[in-house]
């Protein structure tokens, strides 16, 4: 069960991830020890995580976008795991309404994900429609949540 103490920690971690324990204990008024213990409990517990998050733009990683997929339901399992295996999809959601996944797909620019659609997505037996959502401007929220590893596991990953 999580505490006060918990929820301020989580905090100041989100706050700077990089703090030491005598930071932490320095903020919250309580012992580097204390600190240096119940961090290691949320992380043994899972409830925090140690993570690098990538600047993706920074990184050539410009063009991002929302992609609406209907497909036929008998297929969810195939499509997903075909899609899953692609390093551009950063995030796939079973979802209701007017579509039945919808992924975050990151990609260096509008001709990659124009080729991915037609050349990945399009293929894939099962897929009936899809619909793209471009991502102008993130105001909150910009990479929670989204796996980009594998666009740095292999360099030469890219729409394939």
């Amino acid at each position: 069960m999580m505490d006060t103490l918990d929820r301020e920690l989580i905090i100041e971690l989100q706050k700077d991830g990089r703090r030491s324990f005598v930071e932490l204990a320095d903020i919250l008024h309580i012992s580097e020890a204390t600190a240096r213990n119940r961090v290691k409990r949320l992380l043994n517990k899972g409830i925090v995580k140690v993570t690098v998050v990538p600047d993706m733009h920074m990184l050539g990683y410009q063009f991002v976008s929302i992609l609406g997929i209907q497909i036929r339901l008998t297929y969810l399992r195939s499509i997903v795991g075909q899609l899953i295996q692609h390093a551009n999809v950063c995030y796939l959601a079973n979802v209701t309404g007017r579509f039945d996944l919808i992924g975050i797909i990151v990609t260096r620019t509008a001709r990659e994900f124009a080729d991915f659609v037609e050349n990945v997505v399009s293929v894939i037996p099962g897929v009936d429609r899809t619909e793209t959502f471009v991502s102008l401007n993130v105001f909150k929220g910009e990479t929670i949540g989204m796996d980009t590893l594998g666009l740095f596991q292999d360099e030469s990953v890219s729409s394939s």
